[in-house]
């Protein structure tokens, strides 16, 4: 059966709509918030304007936007990426370093 083709929905499958959680990069999460304030300003403008549809999008848009940050964001809206130079060590870390005297 060569050459035969997937059903449609088996093609998108993998492109589902549900909206992912996680952590993301914090370079993900810097441009979903510009994208959020850059539409909030589109959505105005185009509402000034009568653009209904138009409007509607960009709210939509916007509102996409917002919804990757919060489900994307650790607790306090920073990615908890591990690899942050500040960070404190995990409390393994610590009880191995108590442990050793140091």
């Amino acid at each position: 059966m060569r050459g035969r083709r997937k059903p449609e929905s088996a093609r998108h499958a993998s492109s589902s709509t549900e909206p992912t959680t996680g952590v993301a990069t914090r370079e993900a999460l810097d441009i979903a918030s510009y994208v959020s304030d850059m539409t909030a300003q589109l959505e105005a403008m185009a509402q000034a304007a009568g653009l209904d549809l138009l409007s509607y999008f960009l709210g939509m848009s916007r509102s996409e936007a917002d919804l990757f940050i919060r489900t994307n964001a650790g607790p306090e809206g920073e990615p908890t990426d591990d690899d942050d130079a500040d960070s404190s060590p995990s409390d393994e870390g610590q009880a191995e370093f108590d442990s050793s005297g140091g």
